[in-house]
């Protein structure tokens, strides 16, 4: 007697196709997917489920069809991982051994009637780096024996209150993003101290940083950011009108702050002032561990630490965190090592034409007597969707190169424990693999860009297009 089994069948573009169920982990609906910049036609980005990341690839498109819309993705059981989105689900039926669909192929039924499909030829065929590749350590990737730094500078995280320019040191920063939407206030605090939120199980002290500097208070604002860093052992949080940029800047431009900066019973304290190249102004720069002068400030990192609900947060190693810059392009965000930035800057409202330059390269900026190249990364990971900012330029150096990357805008800074790195899928088109590892957060999968990798295909699609027009002139 022929053993019976269970057939998922689902629709795809014009055709019906049938998949053995053992063969199939879930069928999800719709999630939500990362476009992959470079992918293969089909491949419609990754998503997250349970701790990997996932391929997500159109069915239809397989078959030889249209980008069809995604009503469900089908996850199947195979290594390495796949989903294949489809247009709905038809059915679930029991049939017998002899008309099951195996060995991983799918019984296809369309206009040119039923036959197998082998799903495993069709993706080597469309996917010719689909691999499962044991990746490098994290470490490896952001060795600061391999990102490019310049020497004797300092890097900053600077953004605005009232108007004015401010910075912190880079390395005391922890996390940059959006101001939490529910902040819990503590009792008998005033003005200054906000409350407490919760962050990864902890309790984070938040406090306007207008109100320790003596500043008027404001209405809340979109632009408005919380910038975590730690003081004394613990973390705090400081809200700021706008984070407007990441600059590096030599010993010699920096200066003590004098006490005009410093006026004011329980103000915090301005470490020293940063002096801008080209007479572009100055930046005053706070020093985390002064913000302990302030009583008010040491009076809440009390308050928050005496909770009995929750953990104060306490210090973690550097070695079992990395901290990404999360650029924005159209309605996607990508991460790329901080340890691998130079700089963050407003992009420069004219840029100076490089002849028979190609389309992605928008011109030359200058940055401190450096020609730097800017390179459109809209177009190099072909953006559809609207701008959504005034523009800036990341500058990364790997060894001797460095460029300039305009982007939409700088999201935030996240901080990664590395155990929640995951390797992304190996998916890309020919030349240099880009995205080497992603992070989970809410729901949302960031690619994290591996930066001599983008430096490299960028110098080589660029001297192989000056190469074509040379000869072609």
């Amino acid at each position: 007697m022929t053993a019976s089994c269970q057939r998922l069948t689902v629709r795809a573009g014009d055709a019906r196709v049938a998949m053995a169920a053992e063969g199939v982990v879930e069928v999800i609906r719709g999630p939500r997917i990362t476009r992959m910049p470079h992918g293969p036609p089909g491949l419609l980005g990754v998503t997250h489920l349970r701790g990997r990341v996932l391929p997500v690839v159109s069915l239809s498109s397989l078959l030889g069809g249209e980008v069809a819309a995604v009503d469900r993705v089908i996850v199947l059981r195979r290594e390495p991982p796949l989903a294949l989105a489809v247009e709905g689900i038809e059915a679930v039926k029991t049939v017998d051994g002899a008309g099951a669909p195996e060995d991983g192929r799918l019984l296809l039924d369309d206009a040119d009637g039923a036959r197998w499909f082998d799903l495993g030829a069709a993706l080597d065929a469309r996917f010719a780096t689909f691999r499962s590749a044991a990746r490098s350590e994290s470490a490896e990737r952001t060795d600061s024996s391999k990102v490019g730094s310049l020497v004797h500078e300092y890097a900053y995280l600077r953004f605005n209150l009232a108007g004015q320019p401010y910075a912190l040191p880079i390395e005391s920063v922890l996390d940059v993003s959006a101001v939490p939407a529910e902040v819990s206030s503590l009792p008998r605090t005033d003005e200054l101290l906000l409350g407490v939120s919760e962050r990864r199980g902890t309790v984070l002290p938040i406090v306007s940083l207008r109100g320790l500097l003596g500043l008027p208070r404001r209405v809340e604002q979109n632009k408005d950011r919380l910038v975590v860093t730690r003081v004394g052992g613990h973390e705090l949080g400081l809200v700021v009108d706008e984070v407007s940029a990441i600059l590096r800047a030599p010993e010699d431009r920096l200066g003590p702050a004098s006490s005009l900066f410093n006026r004011g019973q329980g103000e915090a304290r301005i470490d020293s002032v940063l002096r801008l190249a080209d007479g572009k102004g100055l930046v005053s720069v706070l020093a985390p561990e002064k913000l302990l002068a302030d009583d008010r400030v040491a009076r809440l990192l009390g308050s928050a630490a005496g909770s009995k609900e929750i953990k104060m947060a306490t210090p973690v190693g550097d070695a079992r965190r990395e901290r990404f810059v999360v650029l924005r392009l159209g309605e996607e965000r990508y991460g790329l090592p901080i340890a691998a930035v130079d700089e963050v800057v407003r992009l420069p409202e004219t840029l100076s034409r490089l002849p028979r330059a190609p389309t992605y390269v928008r011109g030359v900026m200058n940055l401190r007597g450096k020609v730097v190249p800017v390179i459109d990364q809209r177009l190099r990971f072909s953006v559809t969707s609207p701008s959504t900012g005034a523009g800036r330029v990341v500058v990364v150096t790997i060894g001797a190169l460095q460029a300039g990357f305009a982007v939409d805008g700088v999201d935030s800074i996240l901080e990664v424990d590395t155990a929640d790195l995951l390797p992304a899928p190996d998916l890309t088109d020919e030349g240099g693999r880009v995205f080497d590892q992603a992070v989970e957060r809410d729901g949302e999968v960031v690619l994290l860009i591996d930066p001599k990798a983008l430096l490299d295909r960028a110098e080589a699609d660029l001297l192989s297009d000056l190469t074509a027009k040379s000869i072609a002139s």
